[in-house]
C-alpha cells in the first residue's frame, strides 16, 4: 500500500501533485466520512458518499487525471462530477474557467455544487454526460467517471484534434480503462488497466441506470 508521498512521486504532472496537496479531500466527503480522507487504506479504496455512490479511489483517480497530461489552459469536459473532488483538482491545474462538468444524478449534482463554491467559474451541468456538451466545445481533454458500453461518440466528436479522453469501457463487472487520442477524427486507443466503475446512465449509457 502506497503512502500519499509515494503516490505523488508516481505522477508526471507536477501541477496535479501540487493540487492534491492543496485541495482538502475531506471537504468533499460527508461529515461521517471526513476522517477517512487521510487514512492510507483509503488512498486505494473508494469512500462511500451514498448507499449507491462512492468516490473513485484516490490512487485510481489521480492516475486517470495524470494520464490526461493536464496543462494550464486546457479546456476539459468531465462526465460525472461525483463529489466534486476531482473536478476541483482539474480546476486547480487548468483554471476553473476551463472546466465543464456534467452530473446525471440530481442529488450528486447538488452535493458537488455546494462543495465547489470556491470555484465559481466551473460550468456545472445537470444533464446527460453521454451527449457531451457541445456549447463549450471543442475540448482538449475529456474524462469519464463511469463505465460506458463503448467510447462515447458525441463527447469524442467534441474533442479537438489530438485531444485525449480517459474512459472506462465494458459491459461486465470489470471494464477496460482506455486512453483515446483523436487522430484525423478517428480514435487511437490504448488500454491503461482493468477497472471497476458503476455503469453510466443516459441516452448512450446503460438503460437500467436510474437518474
Amino acid at each position: 500500500m502506497k503512502s500519499l508521498d509515494e503516490l505523488l512521486k508516481t505522477l508526471k504532472t507536477k501541477e496535479l501533485a501540487d493540487a492534491i496537496l492543496k485541495v482538502n479531500r475531506a471537504d468533499f466527503l460527508p461529515d461521517s466520512m471526513k476522517q477517512l480522507a487521510t487514512e492510507e487504506k483509503y488512498l486505494e479504496s473508494p469512500i462511500p458518499i451514498t448507499k449507491q455512490i462512492a468516490t473513485t479511489a484516490l490512487s485510481l483517480g489521480v492516475f486517470m487525471l495524470d494520464s490526461l497530461d493536464l496543462k494550464r489552459g486546457d479546456k476539459v469536459l468531465e462526465i460525472g462530477t461525483g463529489s466534486g473532488y476531482y473536478t476541483a483538482l482539474i480546476a486547480e491545474v487548468t483554471g476553473d474557467e476551463n472546466v465543464v462538468s456534467i452530473e446525471y444524478n440530481e442529488d450528486m449534482f447538488e452535493y458537488a455544487k455546494m462543495r465547489l463554491s470556491k470555484y465559481p467559474k466551473i460550468k456545472l451541468i445537470k444533464g446527460d454526460g453521454t451527449l457531451g456538451y457541445p456549447y463549450e466545445s471543442p475540448y482538449d481533454k475529456v474524462i469519464v467517471w463511469a463505465a460506458c458500453p463503448t467510447i462515447l461518440c458525441m463527447p469524442f466528436s467534441q474533442m479537438k484534434e489530438d485531444g485525449l479522453m480517459v474512459i472506462p469501457v465494458g459491459c461486465g463487472k470489470v471494464q477496460s480503462l482506455l486512453l483515446v487520442r483523436k487522430n484525423n477524427n478517428l480514435p487511437e486507443i490504448r488500454k491503461l488497466s482493468n477497472v471497476i466503475f458503476i455503469k453510466i446512465g443516459g441516452v448512450f449509457g446503460f438503460y437500467d441506470q436510474e437518474n
